[in-house]
């Protein structure tokens, strides 16, 4: 789960609830007065006594549970120590390796894009492929009509 990390106020961390859960397992403790969570709320200054009883009740089941898991001979084995386990990054290859087996970071197969299809004018409508030509085309006559659509006669 998550190491213990600063929470922003100094000198206080934040710890998972298996941690905690050990902690009070470890005390025998599986149970806590009604005192001692008005002790909490007093030292915190902000929550009831009823705040840290809701928040405490997942903890108090797990240590119960872990009591009974302890006094019935289960035995829990550590995480093995970094040096006893693989490296974090690999250990680059020797050229022998690398000419036996395939790179593991082998490129993708690129996907094949579709060929965009050029749309064909209109033989009705004409367009200029020139900047000159469409000046040409309009000092010419093309796009002036007699039937204005909008009314405005020249």
């Amino acid at each position: 789960m998550a190491k213990a990390d600063d929470s922003g106020a100094k000198g206080q961390k934040t710890y998972t609830l298996d941690t905690v859960a050990v902690l009070l397992m470890a005390a025998n403790v599986v149970s806590i007065s009604r005192t001692q969570y008005e002790m909490m709320s007093s030292l915190d200054g902000t929550r009831t006594a009823d705040s840290f009883q809701h928040q405490l009740r997942e903890v108090l089941k797990k240590a119960k549970e872990l009591k009974a898991r302890v006094d019935d001979g289960e035995k829990f084995a550590p995480v093995a120590p970094a040096k006893n386990r693989g490296p974090a990054t690999p250990k680059k290859r020797n050229q022998d390796e690398m000419s036996s087996q395939p790179s593991m970071k082998s490129t993708p197969a690129k996907k094949a894009k579709a060929k965009k299809t050029q749309v064909k004018a209109e033989p009705d409508s004409p367009e200029p492929s020139e900047p000159q030509e469409f000046f040409d085309s309009v000092n010419n006559g093309y796009g002036n009509s007699d039937d204005d659509q909008y009314g405005d006669e020249a």
